[in-house]
């Protein structure tokens, strides 16, 4: 029978080289060794004794060693700054918003054993020890093989020092083996090749060029074959044997970082057509001046590290340099630009993503350097490329790269109307990595740009924007913005507003909603409703988002969660439809994947609400922390509990990985967490269950006291004390219905329907003697919420010793899979006692002590 072939295992981003390797049995064994044992080996020595090769062939032998993977990562010399992307490029790694790209890479090395290749550390040294450090200290299952001129210096660095090759004529695996592979002469006399070989010190890049020139076989030794004892020597020495059209084009090659073909050599080298240039770019590769590596592409050509730094000083010598900057410039910006159009229609194939991010991958050093380049007057302007990089890394995911280079085509613009334009997009980033706090003084700063350039709507749009995050998103700012600072921003977006403008009046209408109440996340529902009347009408696909969101939260404000969640369905169909490489659509797309398990959850419909917490986790576009949070409270509600406190653990140490930012919103989740750990028996004196109650506490201080976090508080603390039997505290916790506003006029937060419900169950266990009165005040809250409508039932059969009523609970936590709600129900029935009791038990809890006796 035959048996299926195991395809190679490789490393991600791992080059490749039409040459064979040669030689190095003795290093490639003495690394692998390392690599087993230890969790950091650096490969050092001079430029050009060829590092960068052995750590490929290693790295590609060890793979298979480490079942997580890895990445090779070569560092090009742009800025420290750009040190993350690097590794990101080469692991796959996008950032998320509430998850900078250092955190992302920690997330994703640290799911086990895994290797990452650093290949050209010597550029930023103490940087890239730093961030290697971090990772290293992040992620116990990370190995390291580093590349450079000198170790690292971190503690626990395994160094092994590559020297040159033996150059003995008779050593079969060293420098004379190196060279006869790589002569074009073929039969080259062995005791020539060694005295070539020796002459430059065994260097292999040294080797390479020699052989590159070397005589025909039989021929004397000449003048050419001066010693050149280290690669820039030897790099000289190959330039100096070239004629002047290959001198030309070699210099001018050394401003690109990475691969090129002959098209972008044409254009950054010059010269008379693409074909001439192509047959330089094949006599250069013979020389071994450049690299054709059948991984990168074809036709791409890469220039080694040490050979581009001759190249460039020898550009400055010939006064080129600035002259040839601009050429790369005019080409990133045309890259750039051509780049840019393909990502619209990738978003909906995954094929043509991949495709598109790999291409990105590979030119982003340039683009960066060719922007960072730019003399102080550069011809041709660099803002295209500042605006259209910023694109590019918003649809890679480079969130905090794409803001600032937003923020420099600002600095760059032409005129006020386009720094109007780069600062809102630089916002619409800012929100989109879910920093308010950012992007508020950058929508201040583009309504100043657009009043200087007399766009009167530019100007109320940004300052409606402005207005309106600062209301409907509270929870991304580290101080609340004050109301009236933002009724002031209002009154004047007012004022500007254009009257047969339909885009501006929509936003107005949004920010008008959202700041009506005087409560944060608290719309108007009337002028919610208006505002989705005001976006419809501009045929706006983010601003009908956007309004759906008020509405929504208009609905429950006013207790209507079952119109609520159906609404939240048009959004979720308008969501599939958002174009992802936009950042004005960003913001949106984070919140539709956080308020539509909310509302579920709030409407009771907890299958729904675990499915749509699942494609939030699913999502590209969502951080750690903040993805892991959508699933603790639908899944703790439904009884999953396990599940629950995996994702909760998830949550909390991504949050903190992140730096604790302000999380309010999170509140309820870590509140779920400890509701769980009460269920299963906890009490005021169980440390896992007060733990997360007093983290949700502390996380929800700075909250309105009526918001969300007080609302989720007052269903789960009386939910825990009547489990636990602990009835006056489950009294004092919970909401007092029989002084509570008539459901219709109170005002209300997406938990309500649960503390309602709750507080009735707590009336009937407590005795009261009005608790038939308490029951009727949380019936509406059962009409809005299937959960509360159980628990209504059950509260109502235990009043009456009704088994009807138990029984129609039953079947309503059935309906919604509420497991454990189910089985504390079932053992107040005679028949289902058993099962209830072992179905606790099987949850990991005790019987409730508020279930009493069984109804008979």
């Amino acid at each position: 029978m035959d048996s299926a072939v195991e395809a190679p295992v490789t490393l991600p981003g791992l080059p490749e080289w039409e040459t064979g390797f040669v030689g190095r049995a003795a290093e490639r064994a003495a690394a692998r060794a390392a690599l087993s044992q230890e969790r950091l080996v650096s490969l050092t020595g001079p430029a050009g004794a060829g590092k960068t090769r052995l750590a490929a062939a290693v790295a590609s032998e060890a793979v298979k060693e480490f079942p997580a993977d890895g990445g090779f990562a070569e560092l090009v010399p742009v800025r420290t700054d750009f040190l993350p992307q690097a590794l990101a490029a080469a692991l796959g790694v996008t950032e998320r918003p509430g998850q900078y790209l250092e955190q992302a890479l920690e997330e994703r090395l640290g799911q086990g054993r895994c290797l990452l290749v650093v290949d050209g550390c010597e550029h930023f040294p103490e940087a890239v020890a730093g961030l290697i450090g971090r990772l290293l200290e992040s992620c116990p299952g990370l190995v390291v093989l580093a590349t450079g001129h000198e170790p690292l210096g971190l503690g626990g660095e395994h160094v092994l020092k590559v020297e040159p090759l033996p150059v003995a004529e008779e050593q079969a695996t060293g420098a004379v083996a190196l060279f006869l592979d790589r002569t074009r002469e073929p039969g080259y006399d062995r005791r020539l090749a060694a005295q070539v070989c020796a002459r430059r010190g065994g260097l292999p890049l040294a080797v390479e060029l020699a052989a590159a020139h070397a005589p025909s076989p039989g021929a004397a030794d000449d003048d050419r074959h001066a010693p050149a004892l280290t690669a820039e020597r030897a790099v000289e020495w190959s330039y100096s044997l070239l004629d002047p059209d290959e001198r030309r084009l070699f210099r001018r090659l050394g401003v690109f970082l990475r691969g090129f073909d002959a098209e972008a050599a044409h254009t950054v080298g010059g010269g008379s057509d693409t074909e001439v240039t192509a047959r330089l770019l094949d006599r250069l590769t013979a020389r071994a001046l450049l690299v054709r590596g059948s991984g990168t592409g074809t036709g791409l050509r890469r220039m080694p590290g040490a050979v581009r730094a001759v190249a460039l000083r020898q550009l400055g010598a010939e006064g080129e340099a600035a002259q040839c900057r601009a050429r790369h410039l005019a080409w990133a910006t045309a890259t750039a630009l051509a780049l840019e159009r393909t990502v619209a229609g990738a978003d909906r194939s995954e094929r043509a993503g991949r495709c598109w991010r790999a291409r990105f991958d590979h030119l982003a050093d340039d683009l960066r350097a060719a922007l960072d380049n730019a003399g102080p007057h550069p011809a041709p302007a660099p803002h295209p490329l500042a605006r259209a990089l910023a694109r590019l890394c918003y649809a890679r995911q480079f969130l905090a790269e794409s803001r600032a280079h937003f923020r420099t085509a600002g600095a760059l613009a032409p005129g006020p109307s386009e720094a109007a334009a780069d600062l809102r997009a630089a916002a619409d980033v800012a929100m989109a990595e879910h920093r308010g706090d950012l992007a508020y003084p950058l929508l201040r700063a583009s309504a100043e740009y657009a009043a200087t350039a007399d766009d009167p709507a530019a100007q109320a749009v940004a300052l409606s924007f402005a207005a309106c995050v600062g209301s409907r998103f509270p929870a991304t700012f580290t101080d609340l913005l004050p109301y009236e600072e933002l009724r002031s921003l209002l009154e004047e977006a007012r004022r500007l507003a254009p009257p047969e403008d339909r885009l501006v009046a929509a936003y107005v209408a949004a920010a008008e909603a959202w700041n009506a109440t005087g409560r944060k996340t608290a719309p108007d529902a009337e002028l919610a409703q208006e505002a989705l009347d005001r976006a419809r009408a501009a045929d706006d696909p983010v601003l009908i988002a956007g309004a759906i969101d008020a509405v929504c939260s208009g609905y429950g404000v006013t207790g209507r969660f079952r119109e609520a969640h159906g609404l939240s369905d048009e959004r979720l169909r308008l969501f599939d439809r958002l174009p992802r490489h936009d950042p004005r659509i960003g913001l949106e797309i984070i919140d539709t994947l956080h308020v539509v398990p909310l509302v579920a959850v709030a409407a009771g419909d907890l299958p729904r609400a675990v499915t749509a917490a699942r494609r939030a986790w699913d999502d590209p576009l969502s951080g750690l922390y903040m993805r892991a949070s959508k699933s603790v409270a639908p899944l703790a509600l439904s009884g999953r509990f396990d599940e629950a406190l995996e994702y909760a653990a998830l949550m909390w140490d991504g949050w903190q990985r992140a730096g604790r930012p302000t999380a309010r919103w999170m509140a309820p989740a870590v509140h779920a967490a400890a509701l769980v750990h009460g269920l299963r028996g906890g009490d005021e004196h169980d440390p896992p269950h007060r733990e997360w109650r007093d983290r949700a506490r502390r996380m929800a201080e700075p909250m309105d006291p009526g918001g969300i976090a007080a609302s989720f508080a007052a269903f789960a603390e009386v939910r825990v004390a009547l489990h636990t039997g602990a009835v006056g505290d489950a009294l004092a916790a919970a909401v007092d219905l029989s002084a509570a506003a008539p459901w219709p006029r109170a005002s209300h937060q997406f938990y309500d329907a649960y503390a309602w419900a709750v507080a009735a169950e707590t009336a009937v266990v407590a005795g009261l003697p009005d608790a038939d009165e308490r029951l009727a005040a949380g019936a509406p809250a059962g009409a809005e919420n299937p959960w509360a409508a159980a628990c209504l039932a059950r509260a109502a059969g235990r009043l009456h010793g009704d088994q009807d009523a138990l029984r129609e609970s039953l079947a309503g936590w059935e309906r919604i899979d509420a497991v454990f709600e189910r089985a504390c129900t079932l053992v107040l029935l005679p028949d289902g006692a058993a099962e209830g009791l072992a179905q606790l038990a099987s949850l990991g809890c005790r019987p409730p002590s508020e279930c009493g006796s069984v109804v008979r």
